[in-house]
């Protein structure tokens, strides 16, 4: 049998097969007679016709040749009865019928297209056209069609492949132009934007008007060829020279069409770099570190990948070039990445997939990536586009890591943490269980308002809370909130803001519970209090002690020594002036005795100045002076005013025993050889303030725990109700500065 194939005629010489077909139809419809008619006809369709034949009859096929039949996946017998609609894509069986409809009735004369769908599924494209006839008793439709399926693909793929040809074309932001023995065939519309020709205007010109001289051109042009005859793509940075005569600096991309330099046709790619120039190491730097990578494969193996792409697996672009694109992919991941490539190619999915690829040296890298399905040589293909995502991915790991232990640390927080967005919570450890008898999940979504005795403290809080935000990165207070069971907690409130700026009111609250802290300084400070006062207590038996011992020493011992001073001076004169040996006796007596009056007075006197008492502090505070001067050498100077500043014994004993504490300090410690002392009323307070000119005092020193005179001094100062201020700076020395308030009734 005779089957002839089509898919090389084009549609017109399909056309008039199709003709000729009906023309032999009609032929034999006026030569023969009815029965005749039709047994030639059958006959003849049958054996010698190159196209699908068929004769419908009310919508039932009467008759169809092999072609026809093998298309459908049946045999002409089997088609006999069966509809003809069914056999029609459902999609296109409307238009068929008004297009079949227009054509019997004359209103349309060319041939329409549609799709057929045969027994096993598979779908044809034909061309048809119908004529109406005589058959057997009434009239039938004649049908002859061909299958055009060849050529509608091909036409798609074309009309694919240069609408995407055109849309990188224009897509690209440089001028592109495209030659064919050296005239310009084509231009995008970027040579205006780099040289200001209009593209209609370099059609059909040659090059010669992008370089500044003519032999410039031939020189370059010449250069050009020569690289793509062993090459096929060339790049180079050139000056050309623009519409107006402004020279430019270009980068020069170009490669040829096709295998070989035939009419030497080649595509060059005119980029303008000039302002970069200026800024190449910038743009060196962005290329080094571009994350994008292209390539193509067509059958599973690379036909093109740019150098960021292979820089990605450590080979240069050629070496790639062959090679199984799987290869690079590590192989647990390869049956994962052939389906979520498959998926994407059948528009199933859009979202780009992730997998590890094993590089030249046999490190792993990750790579994110999509895939599109194009045409590309007149063959199916795969166009790719991948980004390195590894050090995201590390990132992704190191932030789930510090993640995971964030949330350890948050667990591991013995107090309540909860952080707030909008006033609502939106996190909470468990700590809230431990502090508030809630669990985390009850107050997920809940306001903070159960965590407050009171809808007023709820609002006060949170206006203190945020208004502090606003100003400063964390804020901290003592504040009373409730239990789930109603109990009242101390809570130690520490708050946060999440992020630089408050938005949406975002903070993170601890809350630590400090009711027993809170019981356990106060009874400190009960207990410290008692110490204190145990301390004043025995200061003042000391004092008392102290001056009942220098007013014995004084009173008893002194008078005692001073009857004997007066027995032994009328004993030295009623010695015989010849009793030499008798009187030197007696005058060492009187010297030991003098001696012994001085130090009994010194002790007296250091117990408790007898003039404190009696002439007042500030006598007693000059004399102190006096006689540290007189002891240490370092020069003292007072400053008292006025004289008359207290009466109260108890201050003025308390400002004594301080100076002289501070005064034994300088002495021991400060090689100084100079101290301002002064006293001075200021604002209802007592102001005394000891400054020298040693070695300075530093933190460390005190900070010391067993520095007992400093001690002293604040258990003093602290009892008093008052205020200590000790500074220093090495080399600059020491300021002592202590603030007592006057007690009513203290001023003279």
């Amino acid at each position: 049998m005779k089957v002839m194939a089509f898919e090389h005629l084009t549609k017109k010489a399909l056309l008039e097969k199709m003709e000729s077909l009906r023309l032999q139809v009609m032929e034999y419809e006026k030569q023969e007679s009815k029965k005749l008619y039709e047994g030639k006809l059958y006959q003849s369709l049958s054996i010698s016709a190159e196209a699908g034949v068929y004769i419908i009859q009310n919508g039932i096929f009467r008759f169809a040749n092999q072609f026809v039949a093998s298309r459908l996946g049946l045999t002409p017998h089997d088609m006999i009865g069966m509809r003809a609609a069914d056999f029609i894509h459902p999609d296109d069986r409307a238009a068929v019928r008004k297009e079949a409809a227009d054509m019997l009735r004359g209103k349309r004369s060319a041939p329409y297209e549609f799709r057929t769908v045969g027994r096993d599924g598979r779908i044809h494209w034909v061309l048809e056209s119908v004529t109406s006839i005589d058959f057997g008793n009434g009239r039938a439709v004649l049908g002859q069609s061909m299958d055009i399926t060849k050529q509608v693909e091909a036409r798609d793929r074309l009309a694919e492949l240069e609408a995407l040809e055109a849309s990188i074309l224009e897509s690209i932001p440089h001028a592109v132009i495209g030659l064919k023995n050296r005239q310009i065939i084509f231009a995008n519309d970027g040579v205006e934007e780099v040289f200001g020709w209009k593209r209609k205007d370099v059609i059909g010109k040659s090059t010669r008007i992008f370089y500044r001289s003519r032999a410039e051109w031939i020189v370059g042009a010449d250069n050009l060829y020569r690289s793509l005859e062993s090459q096929r793509t060339f790049t180079s940075e050139v000056v050309r020279r623009k519409k107006d005569g402004t020279p430019i600096i270009c980068r020069l991309t170009a490669s040829r069409i096709g295998e070989t330099l035939i009419d030497k046709q080649i595509v060059i790619t005119y980029e303008d770099i000039t302002d970069q120039k200026t800024a190449e190491e910038v743009y060196v730097t962005m290329a080094e570190n571009s994350q994008v990578g292209v390539y193509v494969v067509q059958s599973g193996k690379f036909l093109y990948i740019n150098p960021i792409g292979a820089s990605y697996a450590g080979y240069g672009a050629n070496e790639l070039i062959g090679m199984d694109s799987m290869q690079l992919v590590d192989p647990d991941d390869r049956e994962m990445v052939v389906r979520r490539a498959r998926s994407m190619l059948r528009g199933k999915s859009k979202t780009p997939h992730e997998f590890r690829i094993l590089t030249k040296d046999g490190q792993t890298r990750w790579i994110m990536e999509t895939v599109t399905p194009i045409r590309f040589r007149d063959q199916y293909a795969i166009l790719g586009n991948s980004m390195d995502i590894t050090a995201q991915k590390e990132a992704q790991r190191k932030l789930e890591e510090l993640e995971a232990l964030e949330a350890s640390i948050l667990e591991s927080i013995p107090h309540a943490v909860i952080g707030l967005r909008d006033r609502r919570i939106f996190f909470a450890n468990d700590g809230v269980e431990v502090v508030f008898g809630w669990k985390a999940k009850e107050l997920i979504g809940q306001s903070t308002r159960d965590l407050y005795r009171t809808d007023e403290e709820f609002e006060e809080i949170a206006q203190l809370l945020y208004t502090s935000l606003e100003r400063r990165r964390t804020f901290s207070m003592e504040y009373p909130c409730r239990r789930k069971d109603g109990g009242e907690v101390q809570c130690m409130i520490s708050a946060s803001r999440i992020g630089e700026k408050l938005e949406h009111k975002s903070i993170v609250i601890t809350f630590e519970n400090i009711t027993y802290r809170k019981q356990f300084e106060k009874e400190l400070e009960l207990s410290r209090g008692r110490l204190r006062d145990l301390s004043m207590h025995l200061q003042t038996v000391r004092e008392k002690e102290r001056t009942r011992i220098a007013r014995e020493l004084h009173d008893e011992l002194g008078q005692l020594l001073t009857a004997l001073n007066t027995g032994i001076i009328l004993l030295r004169k009623k010695i015989p002036s010849e009793q030499r040996n008798l009187a030197d006796q007696a005058t060492s007596m009187k010297e030991l005795l003098d001696m012994t009056m001085e130090t009994v007075k010194r002790i007296y006197m250091d117990l408790r100045p007898g003039m404190l008492d009696h002439l007042g502090l500030a006598v007693a505070m000059e004399w102190q002076c006096q006689e540290f001067e007189k002891r240490t050498g370092i020069r003292c100077l007072v400053d008292i005013n006025p004289e008359d500043v207290i009466s109260d014994k108890d201050l003025s004993i308390t400002i004594f025993r301080i100076l002289q504490e501070t005064l034994t300090n300088v002495a021991r410690h400060s090689k100084a050889k100079r101290v301002k002392v002064s006293l001075r009323e200021a604002e209802g307070d007592m102001e005394l303030v000891v400054e020298d000119n040693g070695r300075g005092i530093g933190d460390d020193e005190l900070r010391k725990p067993k520095s007992f005179g400093l001690l002293g001094i604040r258990e003093r100062v602290d009892f008093r109700g008052g205020e200590l201020k000790i500074s220093g700076k090495r080399g600059t020395g020491t300021n002592v500065t202590v603030r007592l308030p006057i007690r009513k009734g203290d001023n003279a």
